[in-house]
């Protein structure tokens, strides 16, 4: 039985997944993978800052 953890990521990879597909099939593909990477960089910058606040703190 996965976790909970598993079906959420698992849910979220879906719905990345057929957003993709809808992307490739209306020729948009590019802005696609872009957006992905501008959320992937600003989720992991906000990360980092908390990273680095807790490291500083503690």
């Amino acid at each position: 039985m996965p976790s909970t953890g598993e079906l959420v990521g698992g849910a979220v990879l879906l719905y990345l997944l057929l957003l993709a597909r809808s992307a490739w099939k209306q020729g948009e593909f590019k802005q696609y993978l872009w957006g992905l990477v501008i959320v992937i960089g600003i989720i992991g910058f906000i990360g980092l800052v908390i990273w680095g606040w807790i490291a500083l703190k503690g």
